[in-house]
């Protein structure tokens, strides 16, 4: 099993600049896929690797607010018992299969320029949350060796396919000002090989405003999955043509 590794995404005050973040490579979640699909993949001459993200983040700022280490606790919005946090509320509404789905809804291989007659898409377990990282000394010494190579322009599986792409997806990241509302983050990497040779590499996060999430009262629930899922999308398609490369 190989580990894919990317540096914690840091925040300061409102200018927040996206940096790699801890990933995790495992196999290829390819399995339950029919055989003539699997063949039509593997007869196409590129590969596009596909990383969703688990990296859930959240802040407040203001004068007398803070979420701290695990995030504000806000009132269950009616479905279940208790209390949920902000970022228990992103992986339930926005969790990696629903991050696939949002892309394939976007054609994001069309807005990336990667022809799907050409790229067979290797889809990848979740980059993991960043405080897994603590809990894991030999995942953060892989992972530290693993951000050597991210930093020396080589490859983060072990593919040998001359024609090779990485889409990861680093974080996503709620972030609420007093004087500035609420907004998604989501961050996003981009790199192109031409056999061992990095032809170019896109990094960074964008940002899109939130009025209903997180949901106030039960009756808020669905918009507020709606717009959450609407930010990400919109994050997507500004990222491609703002930071990737394509």
């Amino acid at each position: 099993m190989n580990w894919t590794g990317f540096a914690a995404a840091s925040t300061a005050a409102l200018a927040l600049v996206a940096q790699p973040l801890a990933a995790q490579d495992v196999e290829e979640a390819s399995t339950a896929a029919a055989a003539p699909e699997v063949e039509a993949q593997a007869a196409k001459p590129c590969e596009l690797h596909v990383w969703p993200t688990e990296n859930y983040l959240g802040i407040k700022m203001g004068l007398f607010s803070g979420f701290g280490a695990v995030g504000a606790v806000i009132d269950q919005a009616g479905h279940k018992k208790g209390v949920q946090t902000v970022k228990d509320l992103m992986r339930e509404y926005l969790g990696p299969e629903v991050q696939l789905a949002e892309l394939e809804k976007l054609d994001y291989m069309g807005k990336l320029k990667l022809s799907p007659e050409e790229y067979a898409v290797i889809v990848h377990e979740p980059t993991p949350w960043n405080e897994d990282l603590k809990k894991n000394p030999e995942l953060k010494a892989e992972v530290k060796a693993l951000n050597k190579k991210i930093k020396d322009g080589k490859r983060i599986t072990d593919s040998a396919n001359p024609c090779y792409a990485e889409l990861i997806t680093t974080h996503i990241f709620y972030h609420k000002a007093m004087m500035y509302g609420s907004n998604l983050f989501t961050g996003w990497q981009l790199r192109r090989f031409d056999g061992d040779t990095l032809l170019s590499a896109g990094i960074g996060q964008v940002k899109n405003p939130l009025e209903d999430f997180p949901p106030k009262d039960e009756t808020m629930v669905e918009a507020a999955q709606v717009e959450l899922r609407d930010a990400y999308a919109k994050d997507f398609v500004e990222w491609v043509e703002k930071k990737s490369g394509a």
